[in-house]
This record gives structure tokens, C-alpha cells and sequence, in this order.
């Protein structure tokens, strides 16, 4: 996958004022509902040499949408000439010529997430004179019918990690900290079609998956089937995170026994969007139970100190999810279980495997066969324990090292774990430039579709986080730029207090890392 893009930033003024003379659709078709449309507008008297990619990129996804709310459908189902969903191709129409600009010229992705075949090709026409014109549907209707929405394995895994906090300052200016919960519906402006649309955007960069952290266990009160919901459309797989810091939080995880408040998280998830039609909603694809618990070793708590800590919290975690599915009546369908490890140097729990990463890749796997050894003992019997981990569990690890390193690392004694697969929950890129980056993850991406065992990987990540400052700044592929779009809904969760925030434009410049180590978007 190569992660290349424009920098996305508020309408120009004409830009805007196109989007706004819109009057009238006249629809050819009739009956279009759940239609999936391949659209191209023609625009009279507007030169697309004054306007800058940014600009076509924009006037492209608001008439996508415009065409979308006339129709009825989801701004998804419209696609520009090149499959690339909330879309529509710009023309530029005269009276004897017209020329076309495709989003692929402005978009500078190189892989388009398509779900269907386009069933429909349609032109709109308007004119930037005065006054407004009426917009006018041509060409000829074909059969049409419902368009499904098939969600993309998860191999070759093309992932970007989303943790898009609208702080623009170390500890977001000590205005304390958004929630970090990023599927709730106030986070919409950022994430969704009408908003800033950074899932739309993660799709027409080519990525297949997106990575949170923090969806279950912070008790937000909002709905946060939309997030989902729209990533189905774009053939996002969810990658859902729990937060891994209740296992820390006085008064939860006695011991680090996580299984009631693992399990209380996804019953509330279920009341919350999670659930559809008595399963997973389809846009899940896997439960990231814990990320790097390796890091409990140093947390109080952990009495002696030790890796039984990290061990026993998965292994609860793990009996937790399964036994709020059986008592929500949940069929499990694909969604995968892991726990993302970091590629620190260490012993696994039984002391058979010393190495990055692949130490918590042997803490599960001695860990299963006997819970003891993390001083558990599960509510689930041992056959639905096993049954688990041999039908869903996937390994995972967080690394910052080129991909070189990694595979040498991994793949040297990977036979002891396979079948099950592995991939990397975050590939950071940590002080490499332009070249080693795109080296690394189209060999990433060869490698998953070859192998087996090798799932792929997730670019961390979509967004600079800047309350966190330091070394943090090395990593995303989009700052946030000083122009304004709007502002979020209300953002909640048991940590947070309520409160709106603004959602500003991203931008790919990244200043203050040198040379081509800040094009990690270009």
C-alpha cells in the first residue's frame, strides 16, 4: 500500500459557491434507493487550472453528496470513474468539447476500496454563471438493483490506526483531554460523509481496516453504530479497541482479573451500536482486547511484579468477551481476538520464548493450554477457551522498526506459532524517510498476500497526536491546519466531561520533521 495524499482544506470561496447554486436535480431514474452510481458532473465556465487539487478534490465529494441526498442514498453509493466511493468525476463542459478530470488525478491514492460493481452511469451538468442554474441529470438508464456491501477479508491487512484527538496543543492546552473514544456519534464531523470524512479519506488511500483503541470500556453514552455503519460502506473492517487502562484503574480488574469489566464493556457496546441483527455489526472484524500489557509489569498494581500481571488480564479479557456473547445471544461470525504486544525484548510467561513481540504470541498460547500459570481461573470451560483461540485468535504487535528488521525477527521463528496468523497492529515508520516507508509497506503488502501466517499491517497514524507531544510527533500522516471547518458534537465518557470541540482541516505538512521524513503523505 502506498499512503499518498493531497492536503485536504476548507472550499475556496468559488468552490463553495458551486456547491451552493445547486437548485434542482431532474433524476432520470426513478426508484434509486441503495443504488450504486458512477457520476460524472460537467461543469460550464469554471477553468480547473485556477483551482488547486485541494478544491476539485472538495467540489467532487460535496456533489457526490448533493447527488446522494437527491437520490436518496448514501453519499457512498456515488463513485467517480475510477470506483472511488463519495465521489463524483468532474468534466469540464463547453458548447463543442468537454474534458475530463478524474478524482485520480487529485486524490494521489493508488488503490481504491470498492464493494460492488457500479450498476449505473449518470452526467450532471451546471454552470457557474449567474443566475443560478438548474442541475440536469443525462445519459441512459441501466437495470438497476440493490448494491450488497461485502466486507474485505482482513488478509492483505491495509490498516490505519485513528485516534484523531482535535487537540492542537501539548495536553490539548490544559483544557483537558477529548474523549478518546472516537467511534461516539459527536466525533462525527471528523469521521463521517458530511463532516471532515477522515474514514472516506483512509479508503481512497487504499486502506481495507482501520485501528482503534479505546471504543469499549469508557462508558460513552452514544451511539456509535454511524462510525460503523460507515465504514461498512467504505469496506473499512473496524479493528475495535478496548481501553486497556481499566485493567490499571482502582476498583476494576481485582488482581487483573478483567472478566466482569470486560465482559460489562461489550454488553455495553451491544446496547450501543456494536450489535446487528443478533451478531457483530458486519463492519467488525476483530476485538483488540489489550494493547501492550506487557507495560503492567511497572504498574502498581502488579504485586509481585511479574508477567503473570499482563497474562492473566488477556486471559480474563478473553473469558470476559466470550461470556457476553453467550449472554447476548452474539454469534461471534468472523470477528477475530488479540492482543497487540510491544516489540520490547522478553521472556514469555513460561520461558520458552525470548524475542519481541513473539513473547506475548507464547504468553497466549501457554496461557490457554494452562491458565494456571497466570494464577486464572476461567468462567469459560477449557474446550471454549481452546475453541477460541484456534478459530479467532490472531497475533499482534506494535513496532516502530523498518519491516527488514521485523520479518527477521518474526518470521525466524514463526513455524512454532502457526497457523494462526500474525500482523502488525501498528507499524510506526519512527525517524525513516519517504523511501524506506513506501519500501516497507508495499513488502508488507507482497508478503501478506503470499503468506499465510502474515496478515499485513496498520500505518500508525491517520492523525499527529499533538496532546501527547515529545517523540509522539514523529508519527501520522495528516496535521491538523489552522482553517476551521466546524465543530463536534458533544464528546463524553466516564473519564471526560462532556464538552464540543473544533474540528480543523488536515494538512500534510508536517514542518517539523526534516527532509523527506515529513512526507510520510506525499
Amino acid at each position: 500500500m502506498r499512503l499518498l495524499a493531497a492536503s485536504l482544506s476548507p472550499r475556496a470561496p468559488m468552490v463553495a459557491s458551486l456547491a451552493g447554486i445547486l437548485a434542482v436535480f431532474v433524476v432520470a431514474a426513478s426508484g434509486t434507493t441503495d443504488m450504486a452510481l458512477q457520476w460524472t458532473a460537467e461543469v460550464y465556465n469554471l477553468s480547473y487550472g485556477d483551482l488547486s487539487a485541494v478544491q476539485i478534490h472538495n467540489l467532487a465529494a460535496s456533489l457526490a453528496a448533493e447527488v446522494a441526498d437527491a437520490l436518496g442514498v448514501q453519499p457512498a453509493s456515488i463513485w467517480d470513474a475510477a470506483g472511488n466511493p463519495g465521489l463524483v468525476t468532474l468534466a469540464s463542459a463547453a458548447a463543442t468539447t468537454t474534458t475530463q478530470v478524474t478524482t485520480a488525478s487529485v486524490a494521489a491514492s493508488t488503490t481504491a476500496v470498492t464493494t460492488a460493481n457500479p450498476i449505473s452511469s449518470n452526467t450532471t451538468s451546471l454552470s457557474t454563471s449567474e443566475p443560478a442554474a438548474t442541475t440536469t441529470t443525462t445519459g441512459q438508464q441501466m437495470t438497476t438493483s440493490k448494491a450488497k456491501v461485502e466486507m474485505p477479508p482482513l488478509s492483505p491487512l491495509r490498516g490505519i490506526a485513528y485516534g484523531a484527538l482535535p487537540c492542537t496543543e501539548h495536553a490539548c492546552g490544559g483544557a483537558g483531554l477529548p474523549s478518546e473514544d472516537m467511534l461516539q456519534s459527536g466525533y462525527a464531523a471528523q469521521w463521517g460523509p458530511s463532516g471532515r470524512d477522515d474514514l472516506g479519506t483512509m479508503a481512497r488511500l487504499g486502506a481495507n481496516a482501520v485501528r482503534l483503541y479505546h471504543s469499549l470500556g469508557l462508558e460513552a453514552d452514544a451511539d456509535h453504530g454511524a462510525f460503523l455503519d460507515h465504514s461498512e460502506e467504505l469496506g473499512l473492517n473496524v479493528m475495535v479497541g478496548y481501553h486497556t487502562e481499566n485493567a490499571n484503574t482502582p476498583g476494576e480488574c481485582q488482581s487483573y482479573d478483567c472478566f466482569s469489566t470486560w465482559k460489562e464493556a461489550t454488553l455495553r457496546g451491544f446496547e450501543h451500536g456494536f450489535k446487528k441483527e443478533g451478531e457483530w455489526h458486519p463492519a467488525v472484524g476483530a476485538l483488540i482486547l489489550l494493547n501492550e500489557p506487557d507495560f503492567f509489569e511497572s504498574a502498581p498494581k502488579c504485586m509481585p511484579s511479574g508477567s503473570w500481571c499482563r497474562v492473566k488480564a488477556a486471559l480474563s479479557a478473553l473469558d470476559g468477551v466470550l461470556a457476553a456473547e453467550k449472554e447476548a445471544g452474539i454469534d461471534a461470525g468472523r470477528v477475530k481476538l488479540t492482543v497487540t504486544w510491544s516489540f520490547a525484548m522478553r521472556d514469555s510467561i513460561d520461558g520458552k520464548v525470548n524475542g519481541p513481540g513473539v513473547f506475548g504470541f507464547q504468553d497466549i498460547v501457554a496461557g490457554i493450554a494452562d491458565p494456571a500459570l497466570a494464577n486464572y481461573v476461567p468462567r469459560s470451560s477449557q474446550a471454549e477457551l481452546e475453541a477460541a483461540f484456534q478459530s479467532r485468535w490472531i497475533h499482534g504487535l506494535n513496532t516502530q522498526s523498518p519491516w527488514s528488521f521485523v520479518d527477521e525477527m518474526i518470521s525466524k521463528v514463526y513455524d512454532q506459532f502457526s497457523p494462526i496468523p500474525w500482523f502488525i497492529g501498528e507499524y510506526g515508520g519512527n525517524g525513516q524517510d519517504k523511501a524506506t516507508i513506501q519500501n516497507d509497506l508495499e513488502a508488507m503488502q507482497k508478503r501478506a498476500s503470499e503468506s499465510e501466517d502474515f496478515l499485513g499491517a496498520a500505518f500508525f497514524q491517520f492523525q499527529t497526536t499533538y496532546w501527547k507531544g515529545g517523540e509522539e510527533m514523529n508519527f501520522g500522516l495528516f496535521s491538523l491546519g489552522s482553517d476551521l471547518l466546524g465543530e463536534t458534537g458533544e464528546l463524553c465518557d466516564r473519564l471526560s466531561p462532556c464538552h464540543k470541540w473544533p474540528v480543523h482541516c488536515l494538512s500534510t505538512d508536517l514542518s517539523w520533521l526534516p527532509g523527506s521524513k515529513a512526507e510520510r503523505a506525499e
